[in-house]
């Protein structure tokens, strides 16, 4: 609709810039000027192609007023009841005589696109957030020669009611399909979550300039790159946020792709940025206290702001979608990158550089040493977990072999190695302690809810590829475990959002030996050095692990499924609220951000060791006290292979290799905290002399396991933009000793300081 004129303006419509309209006394309404018999078939005939949606930027309990439409005297026409005060659910009037009830009890917020389209003279099928609900029969009748009103329904030529939501968009028209459902819903909502939050500039792949030149880049859409950035623009340095080789829509990497459930051992670690972001998505969420944990659409819209001229405090930072790094040119004589060239054909002419991506592509191209996979184990109370493990995650009673205790038979699917030493001509698994170059586990944390408010349901067919012997070891697991029955036995499901009781989780593996999860154990291997092609290959295959997963525990006819378990995880789906922007080679509803626990990790100025990150409160770190970050969570690391593994003689069962999780308190001590230093996020100057990382830091396998959460990277992402302005604006290689003690200051300082931004945690002992 492009004209909106008010019915009545004895009392004014509230409206919420970049949210929608609100009613705000009784009789209130927007006159469209439309006349619904506008929409009858030819002739006036009764409409048997018509849809009707409404669009609420709230969930709003206690009215079961209607949201738009026009009805005659007999009460026929058209109108929309989002959300009915006493059932949850939504009635709908389409061309029809009498109000019909779309979809159960209890199974609509009212938030999002809701409506219903009918595509014949008898059904009508309605949906919310792009999920269709119930069909209904309710026969076609012609609808009236009054105009069809909105935040309200005309009731014959009065006004009686108004709307309790805040509704933004209105749609009436030719019958919608369930895809169009699903793509007006997310059109909508990217639309409200730009102008209400931020319009950041973004250049796609392909379009706009070619050519860039700035003082500064941050690589990859990650939540430290946006700081980074951020803070380096603060200081007066012209800047660009580039993306990485899959980067689209998704500024926050994990944080805002399915990470809403933060690993942190105490908030006391971090301040900054981080403490602005915390209390953003607070107020967003409506939050009863800073938490961290999110809906990751949070997280997304408080990003949208700090990249915002008007939101940000008035720094630019234009964004370039990329297809990844291509190649760069350095300065032979200072090892100083100088422009960075990208697969789709753009260049970008810099002074400086931050890598804060899961696979360190730009650090790799800048010709940055690193380090993939776990070093071998030494005697030191932390590295000793390095390596191949001696112990291992038992599944027991699962057996490995494709007949059950015939070595003879081979192996099943998933498993990468033996280890036996009472069959020493089977075992292929290296001696404990030995170093081994392959990444732990990676996985996607799915943003799943067990309500019908929110829930899209996954597919009642299997995901391409699918292969039942892939899933050999779950369904011996489930004969070995008939007792584990729900979805919680398989999935561990942490809740970001609660509402009147139900849930939205941020679904991750459940850990072994618990059971056999999401976590596609050893397929990741290799991914760190991958052409681009074959990382998608990758990244698909994993997310059709885990859809391949939740299709057998839903629909899959193998008798070991436990018909409980089936029954109980028919209840879980995808959030309909999240994901509306997909990569091309993605759908809406799939989390953007594959979950990279551990790739590349540079080897820089120093390298950090579990041993040094379990000194007790009160130390001063080997390393330096040039702290940009803390670290606040207990080293652990996934999977890294199944193997077979005959425990006793003649007695085999499925283990997972190189998961290992240590005690909590074996961290910095009582506090949980520990300082990150500068030198394990620099270079070598001999390598490169202008670029900092800000994920997959210089330490060991071990180490990294506690620096890799999220919310130790944006501290060091804020941080790291400081002293590479530092080093910028003086001239001065990013290794220059004079750059941190200036750097500390101004941000200790806080002088660019947001409201809710609190001076950064920048502690200098342990």
């Amino acid at each position: 609709m492009t004209h909106l004129a008010p019915v009545r303006r004895s009392a004014l419509l509230a409206f919420n810039t970049g949210f929608g309209w609100t009613a705000t006394a009784n009789g209130q309404a927007l006159n469209t000027g439309l006349l619904a018999s506008d929409l009858n078939g030819a002739g006036g005939t009764a409409p048997t192609d018509l849809g009707a949606y409404v669009y609420c930027t709230n969930a709003v309990t206690g009215s079961s007023n209607s949201d738009m439409g026009a009805i005659n005297a007999s009460s026929q026409g058209i109108n929309i009841c989002a959300r009915r005060a006493t059932n949850d659910n939504q009635t709908i009037r389409l061309a029809s005589a009498a109000i019909t009830t779309i979809a159960a009890d209890g199974d609509t917020d009212g938030a999002g696109l809701t409506g219903a389209s009918r595509f014949d003279a008898a059904n009508i099928t309605g949906s919310h957030l792009g999920v269709a609900k119930n069909t209904v029969a309710a026969a076609s009748v012609a609808l009236p020669s009054i105009p069809i009103y909105l935040l309200a329904h005309n009731a014959n030529g009065s006004v009686s009611s108004f709307s309790p939501r805040r509704l933004a968009f209105w749609y009436v028209g030719r019958g919608l399909t369930n895809s169009q459902e699903i793509e007006l819903n997310s059109i909508c909502a990217e639309y409200l979550a730009a102008a209400g939050y931020g319009h950041a500039y973004v250049e796609e792949v392909g379009v706009g300039t070619q050519s860039i030149t700035v003082d500064f880049i941050g690589y990859g859409f990650e939540a430290q790159t946006v700081l980074a950035c951020l803070q380096a623009a603060r200081n007066g340095l012209t800047v660009a946020m580039v993306g990485g080789w899959r980067d689209r829509f998704n500024f926050g990497g994990m944080s805002s792709g399915g990470l809403g459930f933060g690993d942190i051992l105490n908030t006391a670690a971090f301040g900054g940025l981080v403490n602005w972001l915390i209390k953003r998505i607070q107020a967003i969420g409506n939050q009863a206290s800073p938490q961290y944990y999110f809906e990751p659409r949070w997280m997304q819209w408080a990003l949208r702001e700090l990249l915002t001229f008007e939101k940000n405090g008035g720094y630019n930072i234009p964004i370039y979608q990329t297809n990844g790094v291509l190649s760069v040119t350095k300065d032979p004589a200072t090892k100083a990158v100088t422009s960075v060239t990208t697969v789709d054909g753009r260049t970008f002419n810099i002074k400086g550089w931050y890598d804060g991506s899961y696979e360190k592509d730009l650090a790799a191209a800048a010709g940055c040493s690193y380090r993939i996979g776990r070093e071998a184990a030494t005697g030191g109370a932390g590295e000793q977990y390095n390596g191949i493990r001696a112990t291992y995650n038992e599944y027991a009673g699962v057996d490995p072999w494709k007949t059950p205790g015939d070595t003879s038979s081979g192996l099943i699917n998933m498993i990468q190695a033996v280890k036996s030493t009472f069959t020493p001509a089977l075992n292929t698994l290296p001696a404990a302690g030995t170093a081994h170059d392959k990444e732990q586990a990676f996985n996607f944390r799915l943003t799943m809810t067990n309500s019908p408010k929110w829930r899209r349901p996954l597919p009642s067919s299997p995901p391409p590829g699918f292969d039942i012997a892939d899933y050999e070891i779950l369904l011996r697991f489930m004969a070995a475990n008939p007792t584990k029955t729900s979805f919680t036995d398989y999935f561990k499901a942490d809740a970001v959002f609660t509402a009147s009781g139900e849930s939205k989780f941020d679904v991750n593996n459940r850990a072994g030996p618990a059971a056999p999860s999401t976590d596609f154990i050893g397929k990741n291997w290799g991914y760190s050095l991958a052409p681009y092609a074959t990382r998608e290959v990758m990244w698909k295959a994993h997310w059709y692990w885990i859809m391949g997963m939740l299709y057998l525990i839903q629909y899959g006819t193998d008798p070991r499924i436990p018909a409980t378990l089936k029954t109980n995880c028919l209840n879980w789906g995808l959030c309909a609220d999240h994901y509306h922007s997909p990569h091309e080679n993605d759908t809406v509803g799939m989390n953007p951000q594959m979950y990279v626990r551990e790739a590349r990790r540079l080897i820089g100025v120093a390298t950090m060791t579990g041993d040094e990150l379990k000194r007790g409160d009160g130390g001063v770190p080997s390393i330096s006290t040039n702290t940009i970050s803390m670290i606040s969570y207990f080293m652990d690391s996934h999977a890294i292979q199944y193997i077979a593994y005959e425990k006793t003689a003649g007695n085999w069962i499925v283990a997972g290799e190189g998961g290992f999780g240590e005690p909590e308190g074996s961290l910095g001590g009582a506090d949980g905290m520990f300082p990150l230093p500068l030198e394990i996020a620099t270079p070598v100057a001999s390598e490169c002399t202008n670029g900092f990382v800000g994920f997959g830091f210089s330490t060991t396998h071990i180490a990294f396991a506690a620096c890799r959460m999220e919310p130790t990277a944006w501290q060091a992402g804020q941080s790291l933009g400081q002293v590479a302005a530092e080093a910028i604006k003086n001239n001065r290689t990013f290794q220059d000793a004079a750059n941190y003690p200036a750097a500390r200051t101004a941000l200790l300082a806080n002088a660019f300081a947001l409201s809710n931004e609190t001076v950064p945690v920048l502690a200098q002992t342990t």
